[in-house]
């Protein structure tokens, strides 16, 4: 099943079926410090929206969420992994979040967070383009960079600027070449391992056609190296 829905109708369908947690964790990031009024407001037209698409149904003052629709959303809530990769584009960003369980289910926000698409999906290859992560990892070794040099070449790519020849020599040459083609734009990538106690891994990466490498901080270095879809299941 694929599911398309606004902001507000993703948080209502949330609250209706007790996943307050989630759905606060929505509302903070897409409308901020919004007051209780005017999200009351931004609820009362969801409404509207879940009942026209026929996810929510009404009897009377009874309101209920669509069985399928709520075990579909309920699923999300115990999964026990989820991958967000925030994606940056000429245009601005894009988030993705993968929710892992036996099934793929992706979460994949448009429109600056305000649409939220959400389908399951089964093809790795498709999951690693959705996330922009190439499907096999390229060869190549790691190596290590400060992290104020890194800062300051991308900072100039980001700028439109073109490195000195002592600035790309800091860099891998197959590495380079995706720097200066993304000209500087990082992605982000955020690992929550949920539980009695919740762990998150947190790296940048950075992909072109079929090359994704990973840049992770160590102490006053950063570590980069050759990455992929299948390293985040290994």
């Amino acid at each position: 099943m694929t599911y398309t829905l606004t902001a507000e109708e993703y948080i209502l369908s949330l609250l209706l079926l007790d996943g307050a947690e989630v759905a606060a964790s929505i509302k903070d990031e897409v409308f901020g410090d919004i007051s209780d009024q005017l999200l009351e407001c931004r609820l009362d037209s969801a409404t509207s929206g879940l009942i026209s698409k026929g996810l929510l149904l009404v009897d009377g003052s009874q309101e209920k969420v669509d069985e399928q629709f709520q075990n579909f959303l309920m699923g999300l809530t115990k999964v026990k992994r989820i991958i967000r990769c925030q994606i940056a584009t000429d245009e601005g960003a894009s988030t993705v979040s993968l929710f892992c369980d036996k099934d793929f289910t992706v979460q994949q926000s448009l429109y600056d967070n305000r649409v939220f698409k959400l389908f399951g999906e089964s093809d790795e290859q498709k999951l690693g383009r959705l996330m922009d992560l190439s499907f096999n990892r390229v060869e190549g070794q790691a190596f290590s960079v400060k992290e104020p040099q890194f800062e300051k070449v991308v900072d100039k790519l980001l700028a439109g600027r073109e490195l000195t020849a002592e600035e790309s020599s800091l860099f891998d040459p197959h590495f380079l070449d995706v720097l200066v083609a993304k000209k500087g734009k990082l992605n982000s990538l955020y690992d929550y391992r949920l539980g009695e106690q919740v762990a998150i891994g947190a790296l940048l990466y950075i992909s072109s056609g079929e090359q994704t490498w990973f840049i992770e901080n160590n102490e006053d270095n950063l570590i980069i190296a050759p990455f992929s879809f299948g390293d985040l299941f290994e």
